[in-house]
């Protein structure tokens, strides 16, 4: 088996130098674009020869060349994902999460469903330009949209013959219709298809959905392990989290309790705002904070999340307990880790994985999370991490108040937390994508 030797990668977004202009392309970070990249650096590290093509969702411009932070140079394109005269809220202002669903989901089946039809003939044109038999799909929406494109005839012009389709699957929940579609398409398509489930939370949701078992390989994320490492501890030795202090108006001492998260209702913020009030109430906040990570990082479906977040904690009388973080660079997050003294997921929909908690465990910060998903693979409660209840905000401040009161408990999650963390390697994780990969007919040419 053979490596291919032009790879088009679909992802939600991605990093990089803009060629022509020398500016750096701006990025929505994201578990996924941290997946991504993690991906990128491999292949450069291994297969530095490999074509790269990155399509990304959510914007709307012409191809351009972008180099990777690795250095590896790429043909960078967009798929339009907005859709305002189909998705748009009627104030005007994001979308409808009725009508998201109503498109992405009921209608999936309807042959003139414009929504899809634009993304088939957006993905179909980013394949023909990339030039690559080899895809790599980020996710079950790049994964729909092209087999669309193939169902809708959008392909049938790309003159690449066969494709080689490798999806990697990170939802579980509110795909289900999607699920079944893939199911029925893997059937029928004309092309070789993979999946690749990224914890096994997803391969049961996969199999569940009828998906066959053989089709579907469960490969666990990693990450560069020892770099990222360096840099929480580069940080720390720089001061870097002092910028953040200062510039976020923290407390100048206390334990800081960091939840790093994307702002969107089902990671469970409110949650994390009422267990605060729930310790205060116990008289446990006393040189104490909480930091929540993820500026702008919002559901277009839930355009006032942040502002309703930021009016909780007023209306709980948190402003000195509780601090929504400005935009943060990645060695500042990095340096959020190195300070925090837990860190905390209260995700009320199962993660598929859960990056963020990876991320504090190497860091050596002990991880609060809820008990689905991804993290049942990697948490043993009480002794790698503190497993609770989702949408159990007592729960949530019993568990933070053992850590808090209790130092032994604290120094061994710490220690049995990192171990755990240290098994995700992102040479283990490309090993496994490498395999699924060359595993296609005719996946080197």
């Amino acid at each position: 088996m053979e490596f291919p030797r032009s790879l088009h990668i679909a992802t939600y977004d991605m990093r990089g130098t803009v060629v022509d202009s020398g500016l750096a392309k701006p990025c929505r970070q994201t578990g996924l674009v941290v997946h991504t990249h993690q991906l990128l650096g491999e292949v450069t590290r291994r297969y530095p020869s490999t074509r790269l093509a990155i399509t990304q969702t959510g914007a709307d411009t012409p191809p351009y060349r972008l180099r990777t932070p690795d250095g590896h140079l790429a043909l960078a394109q967009a798929i339009a994902t907005s859709f305002p005269r189909y998705l748009g809220a009627a104030d005007g202002r994001g979308k409808d999460p009725d009508l998201v669903r109503a498109y992405y989901e009921e209608r999936i089946d309807d042959p003139g469903n414009p929504v899809y039809h634009s993304l088939a003939s957006q993905y179909a044109q980013a394949i023909r330009r990339a030039a690559s038999r080899n895809l790599l799909l980020q996710n079950i929406n790049p994964i729909t949209a092209v087999l669309k494109a193939e169902e809708f005839g959008y392909l049938d012009a790309s003159g690449l013959g066969r494709l080689n389709l490798t999806g990697i699957v990170h939802d579980i929940s509110g795909a289900q219709r999607r699920f079944d579609y893939l199911r029925r398409r893997i059937e029928r398509t004309g092309h070789s298809v993979w999946l690749i489930a990224v914890s096994n939370a997803v391969r049961a949701a996969l199999i569940a959905a009828g998906i066959p078992p053989h089709r579907v390989a469960t490969v666990l994320n990693g990450l560069d392990v020892h770099g990222f490492q360096d840099q929480v501890n580069q940080a720390r030795a720089g001061g870097v989290f002092e910028a953040v202090r200062r510039r976020n108006q923290l407390p100048a001492a206390g334990r800081m309790i960091l939840m790093s998260a994307r702002r969107v209702a089902w990671k469970g913020h409110h949650d994390l705002v009422d267990a605060v009030a729930i310790l205060a109430s116990r008289g446990l906040c006393e040189g104490m904070y909480v930091a929540i990570n993820g500026h702008g990082l919002v559901d277009t479906r839930d355009p006032d999340y942040e502002h309703d977040l930021a009016k909780a904690i007023t209306e709980r009388g948190l402003v000195d307990q509780v601090f929504l973080l400005d935009d943060l660079t990645p060695d500042e997050v990095a340096a959020c880790y190195g300070a925090a003294h837990i860190a905390v997921l209260p995700s009320r929909l199962p993660e598929a994985f859960g990056y963020a908690n990876i991320e504090a465990m190497l860091a050596g910060v002990p991880v609060v999370t809820t008990a689905h998903g991804g993290p049942l693979g990697y948490i043993d409660h009480e002794h790698s991490g503190l497993l609770v209840h989702p949408a159990d905000p007592v729960a949530l401040a019993d568990a933070l108040q053992r850590l808090l009161t209790d130092p032994d408990l604290h120094a061994g999650i710490t220690a049995a937390g990192r171990s755990s963390a240290r098994r995700f390697s992102v040479e283990k994780m490309f090993d496994g994508y490498a395999t699924v990969l060359a595993a296609h007919p005719g996946a080197g040419r």
